[in-house]
């Protein structure tokens, strides 16, 4: 059996997103794909803008014929974490022979080449990394500065997002001796804008989209497969708003207001000084983007703040920085989706979870943490939602995979 893994967000699902499937289907033809997608809240530390079921019918509907859940341990973490998490996800299915991810170089070569290189961290590279880290660099800039430092070839490729993470996937292939092969698909378009493109053959990003979603612009209605419009109006029709982190800004701030920087540093990325930048501002702002502008430094990314502010809402501490998956959790199929996962129940290396209800029981203590952790997230992101439309809690344990 030959499948396709691919790692996303969805948020929401787009034209782009489904070149990249077609793209893929197009190199290496195969039995199906399979999608592992950010649950609740996303790599950027921001609420997904319409919720985990929602997306998986958006990708069900659009191209992909499983969908997993990439836990919340992994979901809302730096690219290594994001990117080891799910590429091990797909790995342990058992049936995940090929992973596809949008690159804009398809220098493969030399991309497989830096991934290595990186995976190994060899001593000088390191001793390199640690000084520019002291010069008080963020970590993605110091590490850039150090391979071009070392002249390693390569290095200008960390500069451009999608091949961080495209080399944060190859470097997880290498450093846990994975058997999947890649296939990198370039991408089109304005990725790392929120404005759409000049063109009509190019793609916008999630980032546009969103943004025209919460500025209620129907422009948004050309950028995403006709399906996925269909799934987006009726959720706008049943009174249910596209999210924004703003819906979780009075908690957050009160969590901040109550805290002491000793306290903030037990949550997950708040180090390095970073507690007390967070705690100075918190006094002095009253909007989150005012907040992460407040804090945000050479040192510190705006990304790397939200990520924070999102670990200090899920109540994510320190003790969860070192954790493997535990489980694979199936959030949707289509028929050929079914098949797939008939076969992965037989080969899988980690439990399946498709009735979480009935199996958490059933899971180790590590694994039942994990599940607990991506239980509460969705608890915590329905409150988002206005009271009168506001689902049950504990829908986590109550939701049935979605099958189109």
């Amino acid at each position: 059996m030959q499948t396709i893994g691919i790692v996303a967000e969805y948020n929401p699902f787009h034209n782009g997103h489904q070149y990249h499937i077609h793209q893929a289907r197009a190199m290496h033809p195969a039995d199906g794909v399979i999608a592992v997608m950010s649950g609740s809240f996303t790599q950027r530390g921001e609420a997904a803008v319409f919720d985990k079921w929602c997306r998986t019918e958006m990708a069900l509907r659009s191209g992909a014929d499983l969908v997993l859940e990439l836990p919340t341990a992994f979901a809302t973490r730096s690219a290594g974490y994001f990117a080891s998490g799910a590429v091990q996800i797909l790995s342990a299915t058992g049936i995940c022979t090929h992973l596809s991810c949008g690159v804009e170089s398809q220098n493969t070569t030399e991309l497989t080449t830096l991934a290595t290189y990186l995976a190994d961290e060899p001593d000088d590279f390191r001793n390199a990394l640690q000084q520019h880290l002291q010069a008080g660099l963020s970590y993605p800039v110091a590490r850039q500065k150090a391979l071009e430092q070392l002249h390693i070839p390569g290095a200008e490729q960390l500069s451009l997002p999608n091949n961080t993470l495209a080399l944060h996937y190859l470097q997880t292939i290498h450093q846990h001796n994975l058997d999947m092969a890649p296939l990198l698909v370039s991408r089109l378009g304005n990725y790392n804008t929120d404005t759409l493109p000049d063109d009509t053959a190019s793609f916008a990003s999630a980032t546009a989209i969103r943004k025209l979603l919460y500025q209620q612009d129907d422009k948004w209605k050309q950028q995403v497969p006709d399906a996925v419009r269909q799934i987006i109006e009726r959720q706008l029709h049943r009174g249910i708003p596209p999210m924004h982190m703003d819906a979780f800004a009075q908690t957050i701030f009160m969590l901040l207001r109550r805290s002491t920087p000793e306290q903030l540093a037990d949550y997950l990325e708040i180090s390095e000084g970073l507690e007390n930048r967070i705690h100075d501002a918190a006094h002095q702002t009253e909007t989150l983007d005012d907040l992460c502008a407040a804090i945000k430094s050479k040192r510190y990314t705006y990304t790397r703040i939200q990520r924070s502010l999102c670990h200090l809402l899920l109540n994510m501490t320190q003790d969860m920085n070192r954790v493997e998956p535990q489980y694979i959790r199936v959030l949707g199929f289509n028929s050929t989706g079914q098949k797939l996962l008939k076969e992965m129940k037989k080969k899988a290396q980690l439990p399946v979870l498709i009735r979480p209800a009935r199996q958490r029981g059933l899971l180790n203590s590590q694994a039942q943490q994990m599940l607990a952790l991506d239980i509460r997230a969705a608890n915590l992101y329905m409150t988002g939602y206005p009271a009168a439309i506001r689902p049950k809690t504990n829908l986590d344990l109550l939701q049935m995979p979605v099958q189109v």
